[in-house]
């Protein structure tokens, strides 16, 4: 897999010539798009929740489901999510999948009629704290300067043409998009470990407001049909 050079033979030390391919798989995930590799792990968190079937069905406490579900299935969903970029259609993709799986551990069914918001009570949704989740990533990368990633990060190349159409939400973008800050003002949010972590948590608090707000003004609407009848 080559990037931002033409592809050509590339040749080891020992004169043997590697295979260049459009995607490779590396630490389990795979690298050329976030949308594969999403597609991969959905298949694999579906099997690691139905593997689970018999917890699912007996008489734990909510809390103690949601909790072994965060431990293993999401964490099996969401392993690598920190490099992936998000579309608006794939940002509901997401957000689907988690839900169902929650109704699958939680045995929540379609005939009870529970909405999403009350699937997940106080759970942001999972594309909200993958904004966090993937700030501390890039933080994390920024601040060792020592390492490749740091250089990479918020590299952008400097020569050449784009290809026609709309270009692709890149890391950056995405970045910009996650912390609502300027390109060249990120890395010095991100060296400032403080401020870096004020910016999560203030996004995560906007994300738990949004929560609490749109279940209360469910309960208000609630309340007032109520008194309607």
């Amino acid at each position: 897999m080559v990037c931002n050079i033409a592809a050509s033979p590339i040749q080891t030390l020992d004169g043997s010539e590697l295979e260049v391919v459009d995607d490779f798989k590396y630490l389990g995930a795979w690298i050329g798009s976030g949308e594969k590799d999403f597609s991969i792990r959905k298949g694999q968190a579906w099997r690691a929740c139905n593997s689970m079937n018999k917890m699912w069905k007996t008489s734990l406490s909510r809390n103690l489901k949601t909790k072994l579900f965060t431990t293993t299935v999401e964490s099996v969903l969401m392993y690598g999510a920190e490099t992936w970029t998000i579309t608006s259609k794939f940002r509901k993709a997401l957000d689907g999948c988690y839900t169902r799986l929650l109704r699958k551990a939680l045995n929540v069914t379609w005939q009870s009629h529970t909405t999403n918001k009350e699937l997940c009570g106080n759970l942001s949704p999972i594309s909200e704290r993958l904004k966090a989740k993937r700030m501390r990533f890039a933080g994390h990368c920024a601040r060792s300067e020592t390492e490749t990633a740091s250089r990479v990060l918020l590299w952008q190349p400097t020569h050449g043409k784009g290809s026609r159409g709309q270009p692709r939400k890149d890391y950056i973008k995405q970045l910009i998009e996650d912390t609502g800050i300027e390109r060249q003002d990120i890395r010095n949010c991100m060296q400032n470990r403080v401020a870096q972590n004020s910016r999560i948590l203030f996004e995560y608090i906007a994300a738990k407001a949004r929560v609490v707000l749109t279940l209360a003004d469910g309960l208000h609407s609630e309340q007032l049909c109520a008194k309607c009848e």
